[in-house]
């Protein structure tokens, strides 16, 4: 779903309250003025025929955001690339009262001048931040500011299979905290049994979900300077990292290889279109692949194989293993992400949008967020609300990674206005060097770094004051 949403794209509240006396969402004003009014939500899918997390979400929470004293949300789905129509929507001078966007679009908006300053909003009804997961909130923030509210939130992480350790003869207890040991653990578990098949393999690096920036990062990269200005995408970090998923590409035998057992030699998921390579996350859920550095959906890829396979699989989440320049402690090896909810600056709707957000962060809220869904919700407490967590479906993975939302506050994309830019030259090369049509991979790394210092020196020669 996070995919989904970038093409388009503590103490905690009570059930309808927040800290400093203000609500939880309802029409409640700080010093008790009522709200009143209709306002306009946008998201990308058909809210009406729900087909995964993304709309049962919204529609569930809408409705009963609906069903309270106060404000309503007109949630709609105006076609297209959402972040096309509220670009064009701004150019027309008709934009939305709010609308999704994911992490990669946080900064954007910002720097555009199209989404709000939460600040003096958040100051004014005292709501409290600490009410949701520190993954969250830094995923709505940007240049100091904060410039949306999360929806949910999304992390990326490591999972290991614990049955195809068991079943071969592995120690369960001790897990990979670096990439000497992941390197071990990921030989032991590669079993060969042809030419381009495989019966399981230990890892698929370039598989894993935002690899190129998870995995430099774990390795003690800073793609981008903190103040935004300087693109350091050719760092002896970020070549270290590209260089060690080639390793394990080559070790499988090569792209070609690799992809040609994921067309043939696995079964495809229940979305999975035939004659495609099978996505890591089925792979994973079937017990054919031991290390997976995914998302928390993932989760939803186990539930759905549990159902088939004759015993469920066993598994253990953990943060990224460290490279040999990454951080001592892997705690901080989370990379964070998710779906906010941004408000159009200077409307006339503003306190009515702002009114739903704070429902959306609520233990209230968050419940709707993640019911029949594998989504997690910001809000620390309804995160762990056992209607959710006890679930068979609902409930998968959930103990295990719920602490991991804590730790990390890395993102899993590059954070910045000119992100798309700056990710579109630095992932070309990766795919050449890995299929060895880019022998060297630190003369490309620093042509594509020039490139996007480029991208970056035009975005704030033509924007001076963004984030102000």
């Amino acid at each position: 779903m996070s995919a989904a949403g970038a093409a388009a794209g503590a103490a905690a509240l009570a059930a309808c309250g927040a800290t400093g006396g203000t609500s939880g969402g309802g029409g409640q004003q700080a010093g008790g003025a009522k709200l009143t009014g209709t306002f306009e939500f946008w998201q990308p899918w058909p809210i009406e025929q729900p087909t995964h997390g993304g709309p049962i979400g919204w529609k569930q929470l809408s409705e009963n955001y609906n069903k309270k004293e106060g404000p309503r949300v007109n949630i709609s789905t105006p076609g297209g690339n959402l972040n096309e129509k509220v670009q064009a929507a701004f150019a027309a001078g008709d934009p939305p009262d709010g609308w999704q966007v994911d992490q990669l679009w946080v900064p954007v908006y910002a720097a555009k001048g199209f989404s709000a300053p939460l600040d003096d909003l958040i100051k004014r009804d005292k709501w409290d931040k600490n009410q949701i997961f520190n993954s969250a909130y830094e995923s709505m923030t940007w240049s100091g500011k904060v410039w949306a509210m999360m929806q949910h939130p999304d992390i990326v992480f490591n999972w290991v299979s614990l049955s195809l350790m068991e079943e071969n003869g592995l120690n369960t207890k001790s897990l990979p905290t670096n990439w000497t040991q992941l390197d071990e653990l990921m030989l032991k578990l590669t079993k060969k049994t042809g030419p381009d098949q495989f019966e399981f393999v230990g890892g698929i690096p370039n598989q894993w979900t935002g690899w190129q920036y998870v995995l430099a990062q774990a390795n003690g990269a800073k793609l981008i300077s903190e103040d935004g200005r300087k693109a350091q995408l050719d760092t002896p970090e970020v070549v270290e990292a590209m260089e060690w998923v080639k390793g394990h590409v080559r070790r499988l035998g090569g792209i070609d290889v690799i992809d040609t057992w994921r067309k043939t030699g696995v079964q495809g998921g229940d979305n999975h279109t035939p004659g495609n390579p099978v996505g890591p996350n089925d792979i994973f859920g079937q017990k054919k692949l031991a290390v997976n550095v995914g998302g928390n959906w993932t989760a939803d890829n186990i539930r759905r194989w549990n159902r088939k396979m004759s015993s469920p699989l066993k598994f253990a989440t953990t943060a990224v293993p460290s490279g040999p320049r990454g951080p001592k402690d892997i705690k901080t090896n989370v990379f964070a992400g998710g779906i906010l909810e941004a408000a159009r600056k200077g409307g006339p709707k503003l306190d009515l949008m702002w009114d739903f957000m704070k429902y959306t962060a609520s233990k209230e809220g968050g419940y709707w967020v993640q019911l029949n869904t594998s989504d997690v919700c910001a809000s620390r407490e309804g995160a762990s609300d056992p209607r959710i967590v006890d679930n068979p479906d609902t409930g998968v993975g959930r103990k295990d990674f719920l602490p991991l939302f804590d730790t990390g506050v890395g993102s899993r994309t590059i954070k910045h206005p000119a992100a798309t830019e700056i990710q579109s030259e630095y992932n070309k090369p990766l795919t050449a060097f890995l299929k060895d049509e880019v022998g060297n991979i630190r003369d490309a790394l620093r042509e594509a770094n020039r490139l996007a210092q480029q991208r970056i020196d035009e975005f704030w020669q033509q924007n001076p004051n963004a984030g102000k």
